[in-house]
């Protein structure tokens, strides 16, 4: 891990790690709409997007919603504002996964997030997310707020939305 470091990503930073998404989902055009999205908030300034990055690549990622007075935040009632941010959107490339990078990005956030005078982190997983959910639960969100739907967008283009339900979680920092 000497070579991997967190920071808040810049716009080419963003830009340059959707590009690359897209290229590891070729057929699924959900994730062209994702980064239309992630650049709206970004210029926006409601989302914080951290990165970690090894050697000098983009592999995992967090974005925090921290600003509760744009819609970005599905049943955003009770997961953003207060001294709450939301976060959204985590991942880390497969090749890295189980690995600690993920675990330490969480922990930049988190330093940052309480920093800047937040006090709580919540986020959304699906129930069907068993590995993801062992994940956020040994990062501490185990505060359960509600359980609620959300809309993703589908695959392809003339696919409708998928109706999900998500759990919600926050911690303390």
């Amino acid at each position: 891990m000497n070579n991997f470091e967190c920071r808040i990503a810049n716009f080419e930073e963003l830009n340059q790690r959707w590009d690359d998404l897209i290229a590891m989902h070729p057929r699924d055009n959900s994730w062209k709409k994702y980064k239309e999205d992630a650049i709206k908030h970004f210029n926006e300034n409601s989302v914080i997007f951290y990165m970690g990055f090894l050697d000098g690549k983009a592999i995992c990622e967090v974005c925090a919603h921290v600003d509760e007075k744009f819609d970005n935040v599905k049943n955003k009632e009770g997961l953003i504002g207060n001294k709450m941010a939301y976060l959204s959107a985590g991942r880390c490339d497969k090749e890295y996964e189980d690995k600690g990078y993920f675990g330490k990005l969480i922990r930049f956030v988190e330093k940052d997030l309480k920093d800047r005078s937040f006090e709580k982190l919540s986020l959304g997983v699906e129930p069907s997310e068993i590995r993801n959910i062992q994940i956020y639960f040994h990062l501490g969100f185990t505060n359960y707020i509600k359980t609620a739907t959300e809309e993703y967008y589908a695959g392809r283009e003339e696919d409708e939305p998928i109706q999900v339900v998500v759990n919600y979680y926050y911690k303390e920092i």
